[in-house]
């Protein structure tokens, strides 16, 4: 029986939680102050890892690389040679430096556009940019995008699910 290795995860919650609490962030909470930032790529990782209608290799790859794709983008921590050089390739692949880039998902692949639905999914549940309406709008867009291109690559898995449910919540 395949299993996600409980070593290996606490090694990667330790290495978030550093990076977001010990070292320079851009942000140390979510925009409403309540929450610590380093909830954000757990929650998306573990939407990844509850999907079982998605293939066990691409969730113990995928949970890796969700774990760490802020790293890059929001802290002053490189990620450690220890990091399987796969699941640095792809938080690399994950990361952007402006919302044109971030909004570039046509020549990604259905893997990382499963892993950048996870991620928009999170933050449109944790309500990132409720109350910026020109973003909000943006952002459904492209996760509207992201929906169709990963439904049509892998089918009806659980993700696409909880995506349209956050996606026709009257309330975002």
């Amino acid at each position: 029986m395949k299993k996600i290795e409980p070593k290996n995860l606490k090694r990667l919650l330790d290495l978030i939680y550093s990076a977001h609490q010990d070292h320079n962030t851009r942000k140390d909470f979510r925009q409403n102050g309540e929450v610590p930032f380093v909830v954000h790529p757990m929650w998306c990782a573990f939407i990844l890892l509850n999907d079982q209608r998605i293939p066990f290799e691409e969730r113990e790859l995928g949970y890796q690389v969700l774990l760490l794709h802020d790293i890059l983008e929001d802290t002053s921590l490189e990620i450690p040679d220890y990091v399987d050089p796969k699941v640095l390739e792809h938080v690399k692949e994950m990361t952007h430096d402006t919302w044109e880039e971030e909004q570039n998902i046509n020549s990604k692949t259905p893997f990382i556009k499963l892993l950048k639905l996870c991620d928009k999914i999170a933050s449109m549940y944790d309500e990132t940019v409720r109350d910026e309406p020109a973003r909000r709008n943006e952002w459904k867009a492209l996760t509207q995008r992201l929906l169709v291109d990963v439904e049509s690559h892998y089918g009806k898995i659980r993700l696409i699910t909880l995506a349209k449910a956050v996606l026709n919540d009257s309330n975002w």
